[in-house]
């Protein structure tokens, strides 16, 4: 987040990415006011249960999600939604996609010690869903990548009633991965 704030134009990046009805009432002065945890952390530093670190860079960089042990609960973050498509880190990273992609394989390899994941946005899943979320992500991120059919029942006439802006962020990866193939060349 921090690479984020030093450009001068942060507060019109944030605000350009927020759906419409809520970018006037969001309060972006407090975005980046955290303090990361140092490199390579694996747990976090606490006295409370046992929170497993499970960083990787499909959404953000220093995106993460963390592992309840105890209770085998997943805190997914901005990945995993029973409403939100991905959202790939397109404006900044090397290769979005593929950042997306090692995520989703590292949420994956945790998958066995989860029994609820709570995304950061929409409803929390429970056993089978957990992997099915995974694998509805990596349907998505391949037909991204690869050019395929998008069959995802988060966007077109499917989606759930009230969530159908999020076909504006699924149109919004499009257009920015292929402005971004045409402008320079990179991957997705």
């Amino acid at each position: 987040m921090g690479e984020f704030l030093s450009h001068a134009d942060w507060k019109e990046r944030a605000a350009g990415g927020l759906p419409p009805e809520i970018a006037d009432d969001t309060p972006l002065e407090l975005f980046g006011r955290i303090t990361a945890l140092p490199a390579e952390t694996t747990q976090i530093p606490w006295d409370g249960p046992v929170v497993r670190v499970v960083e990787h860079p499909a959404h953000a960089p220093g995106h993460a999600a963390l592992l309840v042990e105890e209770s085998r609960v997943l805190a997914a973050g901005d990945m995993l939604s029973d409403v939100f498509v991905p959202m790939p880190d397109v404006g900044d990273a090397a290769d979005p996609l593929e950042d997306y992609l090692a995520g989703l394989q590292l949420l994956e390899a945790v998958a066995d010690d989860v029994d609820v994941v709570v995304p950061g946005h929409g409803s929390v899943g429970r056993g089978d869903e957990v992997r099915a979320r995974i694998a509805l992500d990596r349907a998505y991120m391949h037909a991204l990548r690869d050019g395929g059919e998008f069959d995802d029942p988060r966007i077109g006439p499917s989606v759930r009633t009230g969530w159908e802006w999020v076909n504006d962020i699924h149109t919004g990866n499009v257009q920015q991965l292929a402005k971004r193939r045409e402008s320079d060349g990179t991957p997705g």
